[in-house]
């Protein structure tokens, strides 16, 4: 890495969209078949919402926006960012559920701890139904707790439409999660589980004690500053070494480390030339397994065009493919967490098959 004269890529890169660019293409997605062609691993929609940015003057809801823009650009996965300020993990579980099958395989939910666009400074409290529990990291890390059980709880291989034994799901493999935490739950959820087996769950971190927490339970996290520059040397190092030592229960005990996924903000005030100049540098540090480029709300996202060619044509960046986002990060099937869990039906019995006698 930093050899201009390499061929062979090492990081994957992503792009981090806010609610103005969200509307823009959604308002002309015509526009939005261009992400297509960036080779990104994914995009995610509302990153104003979780990383401290100001409130824009226009937005679009996280989910919506990624269903609308996944139509419009098929090659494209998406991240849809949310945070317990606003979202019960039911309601995000559900949400995200139906977007991965919409999308077939290609999303996922991006954490944070605090949604800019949310009132009040309890998680779940805007809307006056609970008390609300403190923001903070303890309280987005039991939310993905909660929600990868919920992703688990209805398991897409129970589905069986056996027509002679009349049995459509094998419903005693359908569990409760009895999730006792910040929130407390049982469900299960609503929505089988997705061609990914569970869509793919990230966090947005700005501190060593966020990447910490979320290297015990996420595929991913993003490494911001909350500041325009890029996290220095150093925050990347600490944050390599958190995720390095964190006992990670999102996998399947195969030694992985989620991966590390570093911001770069793409400002108007600067030329392309030093942002590539950046993005390289940032790539080239240990441990750093990706770079997500953050237009600000005044550059169009056509700039970040004009960033990634010269980036792949450098060797900072790989191509991403797959059918799924979890192909594409190569990133396995998350552990099991439900094996045990108590049924919340019982096993379907065969049915003889239906008579059938003609009224004529």
């Amino acid at each position: 890495m930093g050899d201009s004269t390499t061929t062979e890529t090492s990081t994957y890169l992503a792009i981090g969209l806010g609610g103005d660019h969200l509307a823009a293409l959604i308002a002309d997605p015509r526009q939005a078949s261009r992400l297509d062609g960036t080779g990104t691993a994914f995009v995610v929609a509302g990153i104003d919402r979780i990383d401290g940015s100001a409130p824009a003057g226009v937005t679009v809801e996280p989910t919506v926006a990624a269903a609308f823009l996944a139509v419009h650009a098929p090659g494209t996965a998406f991240l849809a960012a949310a945070a317990p300020h606003r979202d019960h993990p039911y309601n995000l579980a559900r949400r995200i559920a139906s977007l991965d099958h919409l999308s077939r395989g290609r999303s996922g939910l991006i954490l944070g701890v605090r949604d800019g666009y949310a009132p009040g400074d309890t998680a779940w409290g805007g809307a006056g139904l609970t008390e609300g529990a403190p923001l903070g990291v303890g309280t987005t890390r039991d939310v993905a707790v909660a929600v990868q059980k919920l992703w688990q709880s209805w398991p897409r291989e129970s589905i069986v439409a056996d027509r002679e034994s009349r049995i459509f799901a094998r419903a005693e493999q359908i569990v409760h999660v009895d999730h006792r935490g910040v929130f407390d739950i049982a469900g299960p959820l609503t929505v089988p589980s997705t061609a990914q087996g569970s869509p793919v769950l990230a966090w947005y971190a700005d501190s060593v004690p966020a990447v910490a927490a979320a290297g015990e339970v996420a595929d991913l996290v993003v490494l911001g500053s909350g500041a325009p520059e890029p996290p220095g040397p150093d925050l990347i190092a600490q944050a390599a070494g958190a995720l390095d030592a964190a006992p990670s229960s999102r996998f399947a005990a195969d030694g992985r480390r989620p991966l590390l996924f570093v911001q770069v903000a793409v400002t108007g005030a600067r030329g392309a030339a030093d942002l590539v100049a950046e993005a390289e540098s940032v790539a080239a540090r240990p441990g750093v397994d990706g770079i997500l480029l953050r237009p600000d709300a005044d550059v169009d996202a056509s700039v970040v065009a004009d960033i990634v060619p010269r980036l792949a044509a450098l060797g900072v960046v790989r191509p991403s493919e797959g059918p799924t986002l979890r192909d594409r990060l190569a990133l396995p099937e998350p552990a099991r967490l439900l094996d045990g869990a108590r049924p919340v039906f019982p096993a379907p019995r065969p049915q003889p098959p239906l008579a059938f006698t003609p009224s004529f």
